[in-house]
């Protein structure tokens, strides 16, 4: 899934035997559940923490996802719905700046 038309036509050249679906995440309603979801949300304005509990909704069984989130205030949100909750050392993505 990509939000950006140009980025999805590039995946789908690069990736042809994924399915590419051109949208807004947030607005996506598949026909069936997922049993897992890898995803790499945007990290700006929380809006990491919105695509996560969205994706939330799109499991077959909550028990079976795992994600990262931003700034460690928003990610507090989620705190309660995980098992295992393991912050990462402030600087641990500055390389992909």
């Amino acid at each position: 899934m990509e939000l950006h038309a140009g980025l999805a036509r590039h995946l789908q050249a690069h990736f042809p035997e994924v399915r590419i679906w051109c949208g807004d995440f947030l607005e996506y309603h598949p026909e069936r559940r997922y049993t897992r979801i890898i995803m790499n949300p945007p990290f700006n304005r929380g809006d990491d923490i919105r695509h996560i509990r969205r994706a939330l909704t799109l499991l077959e069984r909550r028990d079976s996802d795992g994600h990262m989130s931003g700034r460690a205030a928003s990610a507090k949100a989620l705190e309660s719905l995980a098992d295992v909750w393991e912050p990462l050392p402030r600087g641990t993505f500055t390389y992909t700046r």
